[in-house]
């Protein structure tokens, strides 16, 4: 399944999108939620050989290995042979560092262990846009078993709860440079203690976005403006001017994002230009519910898709200030 969810418990009282896990009221010291969602198993390596079914020998392969999970037997990936494994204490000990500032709010294990996140909202950081439209910012903490994730944390608006809100979170933290990551050599992973006693609680740049949505929830936006405005957000390279129904599929996505987006039925959100945005953010990033194609998943996370809600939020802004 493209969400790749193995286990995991979701506090607050709220479940995930996929309705898997287990869903607790209120929040969960670290540790408690790390073990209730199955997330300290071990980590150790494999030594790799190669069969040559031909000949009936055994090639050992020295410059690989293998990453296993001990107590399944499960094999999560495969890595050279200066990889060394981070175990998931340690994405434990990033929650408990940062436990002062935050309130846990999930932990999911993917993909049968290869990877392990946690999601924290900061306290202090709670907002409304319109009264009913809470927005947190989140600390997520990540930790990768498949020889291609590195150990990390970001701050981001998204509630991980998936691999596809996991890998949308880390490329929105990556465009805004809200994002640490160490990779797992003898180098790097000895500056694990040096950057969680140096973690940043940066609550003011969320103040910030989220006084750029009121601006924008404080604006008026009928459905010809809304139109008029997708036009510049959808402009095509040498086709300027054109209207957004000359894109015929993706005005028939957005026109019904407009009517029935998520958070509408909100009082203060329906026809202003936060709703306007709303809509592109639910249509461009749509595919990572859906189910949809790894091009589209692509699309959405760092390619055409993100361009497309990065231009939207900037036109929007200048939509309200002119």
């Amino acid at each position: 399944m493209p969400h790749e969810f193995t286990s995991g418990v979701m506090m607050n009282g709220k479940a995930a999108w996929h309705g898997l896990g287990e869903v607790v009221e209120g929040t969960l010291p670290a540790r408690e939620a790390f073990e209730r969602a199955g997330a300290l198993f071990p980590v150790g390596l494999l030594k790799v050989c190669a069969v040559d079914d031909i000949n009936g020998q055994y090639i050992h392969m020295d410059d690989r290995r293998a990453i296993w999970r001990p107590d399944t037997k499960d094999i999560l990936g495969m890595a050279s042979d200066h990889y060394k494994p981070i175990q998931n204490e340690t994405l434990l000990r990033f929650a408990e560092a940062i436990r002062e500032e935050v309130d846990m709010d999930t932990v999911i294990v993917l993909r049968n262990g290869a990877k392990v996140a946690f999601t924290a909202k900061l306290r202090g950081s709670k907002h409304e846009v319109v009264p009913g439209d809470v927005v947190h910012r989140n600390i997520v903490g990540y930790l990768g078993h498949d020889g291609k994730t590195s150990f990390g944390g970001m701050f981001t608006d998204i509630r991980v709860v998936c691999q596809n809100t996991l890998g949308f979170a880390q490329s929105d933290a990556n465009r805004h440079g809200k994002q640490f990551t160490i990779r797992h050599s003898a180098n790097d992973v000895a500056q694990i203690d040096r950057v969680l006693s140096n973690i940043d609680m940066a609550r003011q740049s969320f103040v910030e976005v989220v006084d750029e949505y009121r601006e924008m929830q404080e604006h008026k936006m009928s459905f010809d403006l809304y139109r008029h405005w997708l036009a510049q957000v959808y402009e095509q390279p040498g086709k300027k001017g054109l209207p957004i129904e000359s894109q015929p599929r993706k005005w028939e996505q957005l026109k019904h994002a407009w009517e029935w987006q998520i958070g509408k039925n909100i009082p203060g959100v329906a026809d202003t230009v936060y709703a306007g945005l709303n809509a592109v953010t639910e249509v461009e990033s749509s595919s990572l519910t859906k189910g949809a194609g790894r091009r589209r998943i692509h699309s959405a996370l760092f390619g055409n898709g993100a361009n497309v809600i990065k231009k939207a939020r900037l036109t929007a802004l200048e939509l309200c200030r002119n």
